[in-house]
Formats: structure tokens, C-alpha cells, sequence
């Protein structure tokens, strides 16, 4: 059942490769309700002696009659009748004033009106001008080629109809693929069809930050009929799995129109005037691009308190062992997007420090069904230990007493403690390398001069220092011992002296 879905599902999207909606809406100037014509101006009879007169408005618009067997309309009021065909609006765009022929003006109005009686003889069976006219009469000016070209295309034009605003907009996938810098999701060229229109407008409606560019990277909304857009979306902006993209495009095209005008004098001819009106048409297309992405949120998280952790390294797999991605895990989650269907791991390469390194691996998979995956990655806290007890060197009991100093790798001191019966306890230490070292010895003992080393990291959490002392013991100066009795063996020795030569001397008196 799964496979019939998938393929309908691709037969859908194959119809939907080229996609056009069209819409329309006309918009015309407002016409005027009633022109005041003036005075005429006499026109040679040109050609096979037929002879009539110039029409204008009183602002100066040249004006054409409708019907040459009436008398000619001139210094009245004329109210609007409607739209004349495009054949009309042909002649007056290609005629005087708008066209010369001749560079005479009475020569250029000629061949404009006649060419108006004449088109209306061809199209309603009227009888405007002689055959005399239209075959063999003098035409001492060669004026009759002008007016059967300027007919004959009036016919043709007529045949057209008025020029119709159209707007169609294609792309040969409406699904967005992912950029080359993996930053954005990037539609096809995206084609627009159109007629009777200049330049055309880009929106866009399902989502924010959406950017819009020509071929070449250009980022703009408004481009010529014949260029092509790009629809580009930040991966950033796509809040889910999937987005459809709205895009319209509008344009405005002008068809200037011929509207015919009755005299209030019933027996004057109706009139055309040589201005066209403006008829605007805004017309629109729209085509939808889809997105569909998968969405993995990875979030590193400490197993006791479920924080977010950062400064974990994390390294993203796909099923054959491949490293898709490689970072560095901050408080936030880590989004990775657009992968396919597959199994997939998350390796942690280095904890956060302060915590045990997780050697396990977070496996999850993505699937049609499966699209959005969210996956927790854990770390226990890690607390090392390092216990400092002072002994004597020779019986190896506890000394309390010295003072010690615990310093970091920079020579800071993190720790100062006098020691007593029990040991001494650092906990949490970062990793790193430490040294111990005296201050002062106990009471009765000498001070040490060792410095004992060690360090705290993963592998190496748990630290028992002995530091020992020796201690004093008296020794005599033997050295001031000798001195003393040299110096008492001497007086001895002069004494006796003294005594002898005393007693001898008594004897021989």
C-alpha cells in the first residue's frame, strides 16, 4: 500500500513540474462622457476630386468622421457611444497625428480619414467612398498605396482583436533543493510567459526571509518580461520539516482603445477621436514550491539536572561510518537538516569539562514517516578526588601542623591548609597539572624542600599524597667541646707553674 502512495505521489509531482494560474483584471481609464468639437479646416480633394474637411475638438484633438454621406460635425457637443473595434484603434495609432506619411499635415489627415471610410466600407458594407476612389481616380500625390496599406492592416488588426494582457509562470521542479553551501533551499529558474507587458512583480506568501534574485544572484522583486527568477529560503527560516512557497506574479499591461461620439445635431456624422483611451489589465500567475526536509535536533544534556551542556565535541555518522557532521555542542540544540532516509549515530569525541566522556552512541533513523527526530545526548559529572595527609618519614603517623600549599599549572595558589589528624580533602578539581608544597614544618620537625607533582584528567581522578617530614634530632658540638678543655688544661698547666717556682724559691732562703 505504501509503495501505490509513493508512486501516486511522484505522478503528482511529475504534473506538477509546470504549474500556471491565471487571472485577470481590466481597469479602464475613464473615458470621457462628451467632447466639444470646433471649427473645420478644407482638405484638397486628393484623390478622384473627393473633398472634405478637417475635424478637432476645442482643445486642438484631431477628430475623424464616421460617415462621409452626413454632414460634417463641427462646433456641437458629442456624448459617448462605446468602443469601436481594433481596427480603428489600428488606423489612429498609425495615422496623423500620431504617423506621418507625407510630412504635410492636409495630405497626412487625408489619407488618415479615408482610410477610415474606406476600412468601414470593407467591414460593414457602407458606402463611404467610390469605386472611382478605391480603383482608377486621380491621384496626382500617389496617396491611394498609403491608405489601402493602412486598411489592409486595420483588418488584420481587427481580426486580432485588442491586444490581451497575459501572464503564465513555469519551472521545470517545484520541489526546493538544497544549496551548494548548504545555507539555503533554492527553487529552479522559475519562467514567465507573458504579452503586452514591460515588467512584472514577485511575491511571496509561506514563509519569512524568503529571497528572490535574478539568474545572476541579483536580489530584486520586479524584473523585464523576458528574465527569469529565483526563489531562495535560509535553512534558518524553515521553522518544521516542510513549507509550500505561494508565489505570485503581477503585471500590468495597457490596450489603448478607439471609442466612437454622436453630435447632439442629429444630422451631423459620428466621430472618432485620434486619442486613444488607455485600458489598464493586471493579470497574475501563481505557483507553489514545496520544501521537504528531515529535521534532527541534537541536544547535549547532564544526566542529573537534564541542563543543557556545553563545550561537549560531537561527531554525526551515517550508517556506513561516514562523518556528515562535526561540532561543538553549545546550549542550544544542534539542527541538522535534509538527511536521508537511514540510520544514523551520535559520537561524543570529548565531554564537557567536568564530566565523564560517554562512550555510548545515540542511534536514530529517518524515514517518510519519520521526518522530525529529536535526540538526547547524556553526561554524568565526573568529581575528583585528592586526599593530602602529612607524616612522619620514620613511624609514617599523621603529623598535624605544617602548613601546605596546593598551586595550579600557573603558579596560583588554589588551595592553603594547616594539616591535623585527618587528611586533607580537594574535590572538583579542573583537569590539569598541580604541586604540593611546604611552608612550614611541624614543631620538632625539619621542613621539606620536596615538591610533589600530579595532574587531574579522564583517566586520572583520584590522587593519595603522602607528604612526609623528618624529625630533629640534638647533636654536642664537639668542636666548642675541645676548645673548653684546651683552654682549662692550660690554666691547669700555668697554675702548676706558679706553684713550683713559688715553693722553690722559699726553700733557698
Amino acid at each position: 500500500m505504501k509503495k501505490i502512495a509513493k508512486k501516486i505521489k511522484m505522478f503528482i509531482a511529475l504534473l506538477l513540474i509546470s504549474v500556471i494560474t491565471f487571472g485577470s483584471m481590466q481597469s479602464v481609464e475613464a473615458v470621457s462622457q462628451t467632447i466639444q468639437l470646433g471649427s473645420t479646416e478644407n482638405v484638397p480633394g486628393y484623390i478622384a476630386g473627393i473633398q472634405f474637411t478637417t475635424k478637432t475638438t476645442t482643445s486642438g484633438d484631431y477628430v475623424y468622421c464616421l460617415n462621409n454621406n452626413m454632414l460634417t460635425a463641427q462646433n456641437v457637443t458629442a456624448t459617448l457611444v462605446g468602443e469601436l473595434d481594433a481596427g480603428f484603434a489600428y488606423i489612429m495609432e498609425n495615422g496623423y497625428p500620431n504617423k506621418s506619411f507625407t510630412g504635410e499635415k492636409l495630405k497626412d489627415y487625408y489619407i488618415t480619414q479615408t482610410a477610415v471610410w474606406w476600412y468601414l466600407d470593407d467591414t460593414t458594407g457602407s458606402s463611404n467612398l467610390s469605386v472611382a476612389f478605391k480603383t482608377n481616380g486621380t491621384d496626382n500625390y500617389n496617396l491611394r498605396p498609403y491608405i489601402k496599406t493602412l486598411v489592409a492592416n486595420a483588418k488584420a488588426a481587427r481580426e486580432k482583436g485588442y491586444a490581451t494582457t497575459s501572464l503564465k509562470v513555469s519551472t521545470t521542479d517545484t520541489t526546493m533543493s538544497l544549496s551548494s553551501d548548504a545555507k539555503y533551499y533554492v527553487s529552479q529558474p522559475i519562467e514567465v510567459t507573458s504579452s503586452n507587458i514591460s515588467t512584472y512583480q514577485v511575491s511571496v506568501e509561506g514563509a519569512s526571509g524568503v529571497v528572490v534574485t535574478d539568474e545572476a544572484g541579483n536580489s530584486k522583486t520586479t524584473f523585464t518580461a523576458s528574465e527569469k527568477f529565483i526563489v531562495k529560503l535560509p535553512i534558518s527560516k524553515l521553522s518544521g520539516v516542510s513549507a509550500n512557497l505561494k508565489i505570485t506574479v503581477k503585471a500590468t499591461g495597457t490596450v489603448n482603445k478607439a471609442y466612437e461620439y454622436k453630435p447632439t445635431d442629429a444630422t451631423m456624422q459620428n466621430v472618432m477621436p485620434s486619442v486613444l483611451t488607455p485600458t489598464k489589465q493586471e493579470v497574475s500567475a501563481n505557483l507553489t514550491l514545496e520544501i521537504s526536509s528531515s529535521k534532527v535536533s541534537i541536544i547535549k544534556v547532564d544526566k542529573s539536572t537534564q541542563q543543557p551542556l556545553a563545550g561537549a565535541k560531537l561527531v554525526l555518522k551515517d550508517s556506513a561510518g561516514n562523518v556528515l557532521s562535526r561540532w561543538t555542542s553549545t546550549i542550544n540544540a544542534r539542527v541538522i537538516r535534509n538527511l536521508s532516509n537511514g540510520t544514523y549515530t551520535i559520537e561524543e569525541e570529548e565531554a564537557p569539562k567536568g564530566y565523564k566522556r560517554n562512550t555510548e552512541k545515540v542511534t536514530f533513523t529517518i524515514t517518510d514517516e519519520k521526518k522530525e527526530v529529536t535526540a538526547y545526548f547524556f553526561n554524568e559529572p565526573r568529581t575528583s578526588v585528592i586526599t593530602i595527609t602529612k607524616i612522619d618519614s620514620s613511624t609514617g603517623n599523621i603529623l598535624p601542623g605544617a602548613v601546605l600549599v596546593v598551586k595550579n599549572a600557573s603558579g596560583e595558589e588554589i588551595a592553603r591548609f594547616t594539616t591535623t589528624e585527618d587528611p586533607y580533602v580537594l574535590v572538583d578539581l579542573e583537569d590539569g597539572t598541580y604541586t604540593v608544597e611546604e611552608k612550614s614544618a611541624p614543631t620538632g620537625y625539619k621542613k621539606s624542600d620536596e615538591i610533589i607533582t600530579f595532574t587531574i584528567d579522564e583517566n586520572n581522578l583520584s590522587h593519595q599524597i603522602n607528604f612526609a617530614n623528618y624529625p630533629e634530632i640534638y647533636v654536642p658540638n664537639t668542636k666548642a667541646a675541645s676548645t673548653i678543655g684546651i683552654t682549662l688544661l692550660g690554666i691547669i698547666l700555668i697554675a702548676s707553674t706558679i706553684g713550683f717556682i713559688y715553693k722553690n724559691a722559699h726553700r733557698t732562703k
